[in-house]
């Protein structure tokens, strides 16, 4: 089955001979900027989901993959040692760790790659990301994040997926330091390889779980209980990745999984890996600590952007995007654009928007707004009165869920947006399900644009799973448009121009002028269902 996975984050592909044809040749503008090999210096926590095709002894397999882990950057070229857990759909290698001949570029615009050398199962192997910085842009201080997509093509494997990295607080590697409440958001798929999606929230005190609760839909069954208790701890079998990278296992509602901190006052990011003796489920995400939630739906108020993306219930690709005001429990000023099974909708009289429900205690809710004969339920935990995670749990004439599909909530701020507040560099990705040359599959995309007038330039890297030879194309021209709407805070419209490719026009909801989620809104050249973040480099 295809699914779209996102992370924040995390986007997907591309490939130039598959996007339609036609269009003129882009050459890429001369790399500029202030970023170099120093914009990447310390310990980073890195997640990327897509697909991976090994070469075996019987032929071709594919399978879906997720990737957890922490590399270390030396800040001059070097990836000096790291260690990753990988899930390909239930089948598990855990801590992996990367040879000190493992290495990275940056260009001065942020671009550049990471190709981590490492040994699995007595083998050697690579492993090759096209990367794009987001933040560290003075020079005068490391990158702090940054967006990242799989690119490997050996003679042994293909993997593509889409990511990002967030610098790791080393002097915060402990486990005992895991303590308050979390909001999570687990997505990939169960132990049978179909869509499941966990979103909820838990309370820590250092590092046992002592309660919880969760909303899980696991291939179209919608549960919601307690999560009951649980740990952080090291892990007995390589304990010193605790201290070198911030890893180690948790047990979370029963589930085994490999974590590695971020910041214990921030963010831990998990995968799961199962405890050896069943087959585990695909699932990868982020725990964040929970700061300042409304203490009541009164004091939710102002607009907000959401994206969801996931599986309609016939196992095809499926994104939600849109914006709403909240004074309280009522909304207004509802749009959702929405691409299913590659068929795009645009949604304008959405009514009866409502959040029904709101706990405090937990920053739970439950919203609700109705187009045609379709009434749309969402449940939301969130995570500060500005942001969250957002689970679908819309139902069909036969009361069974129509997606699995969850995602990011955020407040919109800093509006009105213009094209003198959406200007200079930004980071853009985008992923999901293209079809071309016969095809169906994974498609990721990773660059830098400069937004001039709401003119964009830039390069893009680009992997699209639908070609033969299953090889990447690096530094594609990429040029396009913004058209806003009003004050931009509403639907507006962007135009992506891949050199000697058909336009590829995005739907864009503006969250702030640093950051901006979109879905294409038609098939002009090839059939996409895509989602992704612009992300201003800072």
């Amino acid at each position: 089955m295809n699914r779209v996975l996102t992370a924040l984050v995390a986007a997907a592909v591309l490939w130039i001979c598959g996007c339609g044809g036609g269009g003129t040749t882009i050459n890429p503008p001369p790399s500029s900027g202030n970023f170099g090999l120093a914009s990447l210096k310390g310990t980073y926590a890195f997640t990327t989901n897509g697909r991976v095709i090994t070469n075996t002894s019987t032929g071709l397999a594919e399978s879906s993959l997720a990737r957890v882990g922490s590399f270390v950057a030396d800040g001059m070229g070097h990836i000096t040692e790291g260690v990753e857990d990988v899930n390909a759909n239930g089948t598990v290698n855990t801590a992996i760790f990367f040879n000190n001949t493992s290495s990275y570029t940056i260009n001065p615009d942020g671009r550049g790659t990471l190709t981590l050398n490492l040994t699995v199962n007595g083998a050697p192997a690579t492993t090759s990301f096209a990367i794009v910085l987001t933040s560290g842009k003075s020079a005068s201080v490391p990158a702090s994040d940054g967006l990242m997509i799989d690119e490997t093509s050996t003679t042994n494997q293909a993997s593509t997926g889409s990511g990002n990295f967030i610098l790791q607080n080393t002097s915060a590697f402990q486990a005992s330091l895991i303590t308050g409440a979390y909001t999570f958001d687990f997505s990939g798929v169960d132990a049978g390889g179909l869509p499941e999606s966990i979103v909820g929230e838990f309370s820590a005190t250092g590092g046992s779980i002592t309660n919880g609760l969760e909303d899980a839909n696991d291939n179209f069954a919608i549960t919601s209980g307690p999560t009951g208790s649980g740990s952080f701890a090291s892990d007995p079998q390589n304990s010193s990745t605790l201290s070198s990278f911030g890893r180690g296992l948790a047990t979370i509602a029963g589930e085994t999984y490999a974590f590695y901190i971020v910041d214990p006052a921030s963010r831990v990011r998990l995968i799961s890996i199962g405890n050896g003796t069943s087959t585990p489920p695909m699932l990868t995400g982020d725990a964040v600590l929970q700061g300042g939630i409304p203490a009541s739906v009164s004091a939710i108020n102002g607009g907000f952007a959401f994206l969801v993306a996931g599986s309609d219930f016939n196992s095809n690709g499926l994104i939600r995007v849109g914006r709403f005001t909240t004074t309280g429990s009522a909304l207004s000023n509802l749009l959702m654009d929405v691409n299913d099974s590659f068929s795009e909708t645009a949604l304008n009289n959405l009514s009866n928007g409502t959040i029904s429900s709101y706990d405090p205690a937990t920053g739970r809710g439950a919203l609700s707004f109705t187009g045609g004969n379709t009434t749309y339920a969402f449940v939301f935990y969130l995570s500060s009165p500005n942001s969250g995670v957002i689970q679908e749990q819309t139902v069909g004439s036969n009361n069974i869920p129509v997606a699995v599909a969850d995602g990011s909530i955020l407040s919109q701020t800093g509006s009105p947006f213009t094209s003198s507040n959406i200007s200079g560099g930004y980071a853009m990705n985008w992923s999901g399900i293209v079809t071309s040359n016969g095809n169906q599959d994974e498609e990721d995309l990773v660059g830098q644009v400069t937004a001039t007038n709401l003119s964009l330039s830039g390069t893009s890297d680009i992997f699209q799973f639908t070609s033969s030879s299953l090889t990447p194309q690096i530094g594609v021209g990429t040029g396009g448009t913004i058209t806003l709407n009003a004050d931009g805070t509403g639907r507006n419209s962007m135009t992506v121009n891949l050199s000697n490719t058909s336009a590829i026009h995005m739907v864009v909801y503006i969250v702030s002028p640093q950051l901006a989620f979109f879905e294409n809104m038609d098939n002009n050249g090839a059939p996409r269902i895509v989602a992704g973040t612009l992300k201003a480099q800072q």
